[in-house]
Protein backbone atom coordinates (compact mmCIF):
# COMPACT_ATOMS: atom_id res chain seq x y z
CA UNK A 1 0.00 0.00 0.00
CA UNK A 2 3.02 2.60 0.80
CA UNK A 3 4.56 1.69 -2.66
CA UNK A 4 1.34 2.25 -4.51
CA UNK A 5 1.03 5.38 -2.53
CA UNK A 6 4.37 7.02 -3.01
CA UNK A 7 4.68 6.01 -7.08
CA UNK A 8 1.41 7.60 -7.16
CA UNK A 9 2.03 10.66 -5.10
CA UNK A 10 5.36 11.12 -7.18
CA UNK A 11 3.86 10.68 -11.02
CA UNK A 12 4.49 14.12 -12.15
CA UNK A 13 8.10 13.00 -12.04
CA UNK A 14 7.71 10.81 -15.04
CA UNK A 15 5.45 9.59 -17.92
CA UNK A 16 2.18 8.03 -18.38
CA UNK A 17 3.52 4.57 -19.80
CA UNK A 18 6.49 4.59 -17.44
CA UNK A 19 4.02 5.53 -14.19
CA UNK A 20 1.52 2.46 -15.65
CA UNK A 21 5.25 0.55 -15.87
CA UNK A 22 6.05 1.25 -12.34
CA UNK A 23 2.94 0.22 -10.56
CA UNK A 24 3.26 -2.96 -12.76
CA UNK A 25 6.82 -4.11 -11.35
CA UNK A 26 5.61 -3.20 -7.73
CA UNK A 27 2.74 -5.30 -8.12
CA UNK A 28 4.19 -8.12 -10.00
CA UNK A 29 7.91 -8.45 -9.03
CA UNK A 30 8.48 -6.58 -5.82
CA UNK A 31 5.27 -7.34 -3.49
CA UNK A 32 5.24 -10.70 -4.41
CA UNK A 33 8.65 -11.33 -3.48
CA UNK A 34 8.10 -9.30 -0.21
CA UNK A 35 4.36 -11.14 0.58
CA UNK A 36 5.31 -12.20 4.11
CA UNK A 37 7.25 -8.91 4.85
CA UNK A 38 6.65 -5.90 6.69
CA UNK A 39 8.74 -2.90 5.55
CA UNK A 40 10.51 -2.74 9.23
CA UNK A 41 11.21 -6.36 8.64
CA UNK A 42 12.96 -5.91 5.22
CA UNK A 43 17.30 -5.82 5.50
CA UNK A 44 19.74 -4.78 2.58
CA UNK A 45 19.97 -8.70 2.37
CA UNK A 46 16.55 -9.29 1.31
CA UNK A 47 16.95 -6.17 -1.44
CA UNK A 48 20.65 -7.72 -2.36
CA UNK A 49 18.60 -10.97 -3.28
CA UNK A 50 15.67 -9.57 -5.41
CA UNK A 51 18.12 -7.65 -7.09
CA UNK A 52 19.96 -10.94 -7.38
CA UNK A 53 16.54 -12.23 -9.19
CA UNK A 54 16.13 -9.61 -11.42
CA UNK A 55 19.10 -9.22 -12.99
CA UNK A 56 19.24 -13.26 -14.05
CA UNK A 57 15.69 -12.73 -15.18
CA UNK A 58 15.30 -9.40 -17.08
CA UNK A 59 17.56 -6.74 -19.23
CA UNK A 60 19.73 -4.37 -17.24
CA UNK A 61 17.40 -1.31 -17.35
CA UNK A 62 14.53 -3.47 -16.19
CA UNK A 63 16.37 -4.65 -13.47
CA UNK A 64 17.59 -1.06 -12.81
CA UNK A 65 14.45 -0.04 -12.62
CA UNK A 66 13.11 -2.28 -10.08
CA UNK A 67 16.05 -1.05 -7.75
CA UNK A 68 15.22 2.74 -8.31
CA UNK A 69 11.59 1.80 -7.45
CA UNK A 70 13.05 -0.28 -4.10
CA UNK A 71 15.21 3.07 -3.36
CA UNK A 72 12.26 5.51 -4.12
CA UNK A 73 10.00 3.35 -1.50
CA UNK A 74 12.48 2.55 1.35
CA UNK A 75 13.86 6.05 1.20
CA UNK A 76 10.47 7.40 1.37
CA UNK A 77 9.65 4.82 4.30
CA UNK A 78 12.74 6.11 6.37
CA UNK A 79 11.68 10.11 5.71
CA UNK A 80 8.16 9.17 6.77
CA UNK A 81 9.62 7.31 9.93
CA UNK A 82 7.91 4.02 9.22
CA UNK A 83 11.64 2.58 9.15
CA UNK A 84 14.70 3.01 11.44
CA UNK A 85 17.42 3.35 8.68
CA UNK A 86 17.43 4.17 4.90
CA UNK A 87 18.84 1.00 3.51
CA UNK A 88 19.60 2.29 0.05
CA UNK A 89 22.07 4.65 2.26
CA UNK A 90 23.78 1.29 3.46
CA UNK A 91 27.73 0.55 1.37
CA UNK A 92 26.55 -2.50 0.51
CA UNK A 93 23.22 -1.24 -1.53
CA UNK A 94 25.07 1.86 -2.89
CA UNK A 95 28.13 -0.32 -4.30
CA UNK A 96 25.71 -3.12 -6.09
CA UNK A 97 26.12 -3.41 -9.90
CA UNK A 98 24.04 -5.37 -12.10
CA UNK A 99 25.70 -7.84 -14.33
CA UNK A 100 26.38 -5.37 -18.00
CA UNK A 101 24.09 -8.02 -20.54
CA UNK A 102 25.01 -6.56 -23.81
CA UNK A 103 22.69 -5.85 -26.22
CA UNK A 104 22.88 -6.02 -30.24
CA UNK A 105 21.60 -3.26 -31.52
CA UNK A 106 19.64 -4.15 -34.54
CA UNK A 107 20.28 -0.86 -37.08
CA UNK A 108 19.48 -0.47 -41.33
CA UNK A 109 23.03 -1.00 -42.89
CA UNK A 110 23.67 2.04 -45.00
CA UNK A 111 22.91 0.05 -48.80
CA UNK A 112 19.47 -0.67 -46.66
CA UNK A 113 18.41 2.48 -45.94
CA UNK A 114 19.32 3.99 -49.67
CA UNK A 115 16.99 1.08 -50.74
CA UNK A 116 14.36 1.64 -48.63
CA UNK A 117 14.86 5.77 -49.17
CA UNK A 118 14.69 5.06 -53.04
CA UNK A 119 11.80 2.64 -53.38
CA UNK A 120 9.13 4.16 -50.74
CA UNK A 121 6.53 6.25 -51.72
CA UNK A 122 3.39 8.42 -50.86
CA UNK A 123 2.96 9.31 -47.24
CA UNK A 124 5.15 6.41 -46.01
CA UNK A 125 8.31 8.55 -47.99
CA UNK A 126 7.96 11.16 -45.61
CA UNK A 127 7.22 9.01 -42.66
CA UNK A 128 10.48 7.10 -43.28
CA UNK A 129 12.83 10.41 -44.36
CA UNK A 130 11.90 12.05 -40.76
CA UNK A 131 12.59 8.87 -39.48
CA UNK A 132 15.80 7.74 -40.99
CA UNK A 133 16.90 11.38 -41.21
CA UNK A 134 16.21 13.00 -37.89
CA UNK A 135 15.89 10.11 -36.13
CA UNK A 136 12.60 10.53 -34.58
CA UNK A 137 11.07 8.52 -31.95
CA UNK A 138 7.98 6.37 -33.70
CA UNK A 139 5.30 7.72 -32.00
CA UNK A 140 7.21 11.54 -32.01
CA UNK A 141 6.58 11.26 -35.63
CA UNK A 142 2.93 10.30 -36.10
CA UNK A 143 2.31 12.98 -34.28
CA UNK A 144 3.42 15.31 -36.42
CA UNK A 145 1.19 18.68 -37.22
CA UNK A 146 1.73 21.16 -40.04
CA UNK A 147 1.33 23.81 -37.82
CA UNK A 148 4.81 22.28 -36.52
CA UNK A 149 6.18 23.12 -39.51
CA UNK A 150 7.88 26.49 -40.56
CA UNK A 151 8.99 25.97 -44.11
CA UNK A 152 10.06 30.00 -44.56
CA UNK A 153 12.97 29.30 -41.73
CA UNK A 154 13.34 25.39 -42.77
CA UNK A 155 12.55 23.88 -39.29
CA UNK A 156 9.75 21.60 -37.27
CA UNK A 157 9.19 21.22 -33.82
CA UNK A 158 8.43 17.79 -32.24
CA UNK A 159 6.45 18.52 -29.13
CA UNK A 160 4.06 15.53 -28.80
CA UNK A 161 3.94 11.74 -29.08
CA UNK A 162 1.42 9.26 -29.89
CA UNK A 163 1.63 5.86 -27.76
CA UNK A 164 -0.93 3.30 -27.37
CA UNK A 165 -3.91 5.31 -28.49
CA UNK A 166 -2.84 8.51 -26.15
CA UNK A 167 -2.00 11.86 -27.70
CA UNK A 168 0.71 13.45 -25.28
CA UNK A 169 2.30 17.32 -25.51
CA UNK A 170 5.95 17.61 -24.93
CA UNK A 171 5.51 19.49 -21.83
CA UNK A 172 3.96 16.36 -20.35
CA UNK A 173 6.44 13.78 -21.08
CA UNK A 174 8.97 13.49 -18.40
CA UNK A 175 12.08 11.62 -18.72
CA UNK A 176 15.61 12.22 -16.81
CA UNK A 177 17.48 11.33 -20.44
CA UNK A 178 14.67 12.69 -22.95
CA UNK A 179 13.74 16.04 -24.33
CA UNK A 180 11.05 15.84 -26.10
CA UNK A 181 10.72 19.16 -26.85
CA UNK A 182 13.04 20.54 -29.34
CA UNK A 183 13.26 22.30 -32.91
CA UNK A 184 14.55 20.26 -35.92
CA UNK A 185 16.26 22.28 -38.97
CA UNK A 186 15.39 20.72 -42.18
CA UNK A 187 17.84 19.02 -44.72
CA UNK A 188 17.53 21.17 -48.63
CA UNK A 189 16.10 17.57 -50.02
CA UNK A 190 13.74 17.24 -47.02
CA UNK A 191 12.31 20.59 -47.16
CA UNK A 192 11.49 20.48 -50.75
CA UNK A 193 10.06 16.72 -50.04
CA UNK A 194 7.48 18.13 -47.59
CA UNK A 195 6.34 21.44 -49.60
CA UNK A 196 5.51 18.84 -52.82
CA UNK A 197 4.01 16.48 -50.11
CA UNK A 198 2.18 19.82 -48.71
CA UNK A 199 0.28 20.19 -52.01
CA UNK A 200 -1.33 16.78 -51.79
CA UNK A 201 -1.78 16.37 -47.95
CA UNK A 202 -4.04 13.81 -46.73
CA UNK A 203 -4.90 15.98 -43.83
CA UNK A 204 -5.17 20.01 -43.15
CA UNK A 205 -4.27 19.19 -39.33
CA UNK A 206 -2.16 15.76 -38.77
CA UNK A 207 1.04 14.85 -41.44
CA UNK A 208 0.27 11.16 -41.70
CA UNK A 209 -3.72 9.98 -41.40
CA UNK A 210 -5.39 6.60 -41.83
CA UNK A 211 -8.11 5.77 -44.31
CA UNK A 212 -10.65 7.28 -42.02
CA UNK A 213 -8.84 10.25 -42.24
CA UNK A 214 -7.72 9.93 -38.05
CA UNK A 215 -3.93 10.03 -37.02
CA UNK A 216 -2.35 6.81 -36.31
CA UNK A 217 -2.88 5.99 -32.60
CA UNK A 218 -0.97 2.91 -32.61
CA UNK A 219 2.59 2.36 -33.93
CA UNK A 220 1.32 -1.49 -34.80
CA UNK A 221 -0.83 -0.17 -37.67
CA UNK A 222 1.94 1.88 -39.12
CA UNK A 223 4.17 -1.19 -38.58
CA UNK A 224 2.50 -4.34 -39.59
CA UNK A 225 -0.28 -2.55 -42.34
CA UNK A 226 3.15 -0.63 -44.65
CA UNK A 227 5.81 -1.07 -43.37
CA UNK A 228 6.83 -4.68 -43.06
CA UNK A 229 4.88 -4.92 -46.34
CA UNK A 230 6.70 -2.34 -48.14
CA UNK A 231 10.00 -3.49 -46.83
CA UNK A 232 9.54 -7.50 -47.49
CA UNK A 233 7.93 -5.56 -50.90
CA UNK A 234 11.76 -4.60 -51.50
CA UNK A 235 13.97 -7.64 -49.91
CA UNK A 236 14.81 -5.99 -46.80
CA UNK A 237 14.99 -7.11 -43.36
CA UNK A 238 12.42 -6.05 -40.99
CA UNK A 239 14.49 -4.75 -38.23
CA UNK A 240 11.81 -2.45 -36.23
CA UNK A 241 10.67 0.87 -37.13
CA UNK A 242 12.44 2.30 -33.86
CA UNK A 243 15.17 1.03 -35.61
CA UNK A 244 15.41 3.81 -38.23
CA UNK A 245 16.48 6.10 -35.07
CA UNK A 246 18.81 4.12 -34.06
CA UNK A 247 20.33 3.86 -38.11
CA UNK A 248 20.58 8.06 -37.64
CA UNK A 249 22.42 7.88 -34.23
CA UNK A 250 24.65 5.30 -35.66
CA UNK A 251 25.45 7.12 -38.85
CA UNK A 252 25.96 10.62 -37.25
CA UNK A 253 28.20 8.73 -34.48
CA UNK A 254 31.05 8.05 -37.18
CA UNK A 255 31.64 11.60 -38.42
CA UNK A 256 34.70 12.96 -35.80
CA UNK A 257 33.30 16.45 -37.01
CA UNK A 258 30.05 15.85 -35.13
CA UNK A 259 29.87 16.09 -31.37
CA UNK A 260 27.80 13.91 -29.38
CA UNK A 261 26.04 17.15 -27.70
CA UNK A 262 24.51 17.77 -31.39
CA UNK A 263 23.20 14.39 -31.96
CA UNK A 264 21.31 14.38 -28.53
CA UNK A 265 20.20 17.98 -29.47
CA UNK A 266 18.19 16.44 -32.49
CA UNK A 267 17.67 13.24 -31.19
CA UNK A 268 15.95 14.45 -28.02
CA UNK A 269 18.43 12.87 -25.56
CA UNK A 270 19.48 15.20 -22.66
CA UNK A 271 23.03 16.51 -23.20
CA UNK A 272 25.81 14.11 -21.71
CA UNK A 273 23.32 11.17 -21.68
CA UNK A 274 24.62 7.86 -21.48
CA UNK A 275 22.11 6.50 -23.05
CA UNK A 276 22.73 7.81 -26.61
CA UNK A 277 25.60 5.49 -27.12
CA UNK A 278 23.29 2.44 -26.68
CA UNK A 279 21.91 2.96 -29.50
CA UNK A 280 25.03 3.02 -31.43
CA UNK A 281 26.13 -0.07 -33.89
CA UNK A 282 28.90 0.20 -35.73
CA UNK A 283 27.41 -2.46 -38.55
CA UNK A 284 25.40 -0.05 -40.31
CA UNK A 285 27.78 0.87 -42.32
CA UNK A 286 29.37 -1.15 -45.55
CA UNK A 287 32.53 -2.55 -46.00
CA UNK A 288 33.51 0.38 -48.29
CA UNK A 289 32.86 3.11 -45.51
CA UNK A 290 34.69 1.20 -43.20
CA UNK A 291 37.98 0.83 -45.49
CA UNK A 292 37.74 4.82 -46.46
CA UNK A 293 37.33 5.49 -42.49
CA UNK A 294 40.50 3.33 -42.07
CA UNK A 295 42.14 5.25 -44.73
CA UNK A 296 41.44 8.79 -43.45
CA UNK A 297 43.03 7.28 -39.80
CA UNK A 298 45.84 5.90 -41.19
CA UNK A 299 46.80 9.58 -42.99
CA UNK A 300 46.14 11.35 -39.48
CA UNK A 301 48.69 8.46 -37.79
CA UNK A 302 51.19 8.66 -40.56
CA UNK A 303 51.15 12.44 -40.71
CA UNK A 304 51.77 12.65 -36.90
CA UNK A 305 54.59 9.87 -37.35
CA UNK A 306 56.01 11.93 -39.67
CA UNK A 307 56.66 14.52 -37.83
CA UNK A 308 58.75 13.26 -35.03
Amino acid sequence: DFGTKIINATSANRGIETQKDFLRILHKIIVPFFKFYKLKDVNSIDILELLKRVDTEFCNDRAKRVRSILNLIFTSAFEEDLIDKNLFSMQTLKNHKFKRKPRKTKAYSTSEMKAILENVSGWLKIFLELSFKYGLRSGECMGLKWSDFDFDNGYFRVQRSISKGIITESSELIHENKNHLRDIYLFPETLDLLKKYFNFKPDDEWLFVTKTGEPFLQGDTVRNYHVKPFLEKIGVEYKAVYATRRTYISIMRQSEKIKLEDIQEVVGHKKGSNITDKHYNLDVLGHSHMIKKAEEKAKIFNDILSMA
